[in-house]
């Protein structure tokens, strides 16, 4: 399987249900409620990894953000992704939720409404696991290895296509390098770590701000990753990210 959740996904399809909260909004908490509520009780309310899984799913509206199970509060909390999280208003709850069919995911108060998907599936005890070797680190359920970050100037920022430029010709270890997929890099994403959002014993100490997937949104948009909280949204092509190149495992 590539993908790194895709095992969730595919059990979430075949093997549980999905149920989306009528067309009311509600606040975080109480769309944790709803959920548990829901047919009996044996429900809840799906985590922000397996919101992203079902981007692009028809059965959802777009422009419409559903609320996950995750939440965050570091001091200052920030409301706003546009320059991952610089609008900072006074300490309080964010909850992570997720735009399904474009795939974006970012932090709101936890008292604004959205919508919720709830699930009758158990959740998963799976969590990822990477290799540190001397050529990078390997992730087996992707089959990439990812650049190490010692290896170039980490501070280091293009546009997308300079981006892509970047990593075709990085040349380390005789291997062919490109830019990750956006399965690939959000599957780094790390939400037992803020600021970064990634493992620091295994991928070192990134960025925590966007980062270029190769996908694109649009002509002119491309997809980003922001490690400051864990965000997907998208980039005009012309803006400068930061790059974290992979190469297929042979």
């Amino acid at each position: 399987m590539r993908y790194l959740f895709a095992l969730t996904l595919l059990y979430v399809s075949l093997c549980a249900q999905l149920h989306e909260a009528p067309a009311e909004n509600l606040t975080f908490e109480q769309a944790q409620r709803y959920c548990r509520d829901h047919d009996g009780g044996s429900w809840r309310t799906l985590q922000i990894k397996e919101l992203f899984e079902l981007k692009g799913d028809e059965r959802f509206t777009s422009g419409r953000s559903f609320w996950s199970a995750n939440s965050v509060m570091t001091g200052p909390s920030k409301s706003s992704t546009g320059s991952e999280g610089d609008a900072v208003i006074e300490g309080s709850t964010h909850g992570y939720s997720c735009y399904v069919k474009e795939g974006d995911v970012t932090i709101s108060p936890a008292g604004k409404q959205l919508g919720v998907i709830c699930t009758d599936a158990p959740r998963s005890a799976s969590k990822a696991v990477f290799e540190k070797s001397a050529e990078g680190v390997v992730d087996r359920a992707n089959e990439i290895m990812w650049q190490p970050l010692e290896a170039t100037d980490k501070m280091a920022k293009f546009d997308y296509e300079g981006a892509q430029e970047r990593c075709e010709s990085l040349g380390l270890f005789e291997r062919e390098w490109r830019l990750p997929t956006l399965d690939e890099l959000y599957g780094i994403v790390n939400y037992g770590h803020t600021g970064p959002s990634v493992d620091k014993e295994v991928f070192g100490v990134m960025m925590s701000r966007y980062y270029w997937s190769d996908d694109e949104f649009s002509e002119t948009e491309a997809y980003v990753v922001g490690f400051k909280l864990g965000s997907v949204a998208t980039s005009s092509k012309k803006n400068t990210s930061y790059i974290r190149c992979v190469s297929d495992l042979e």
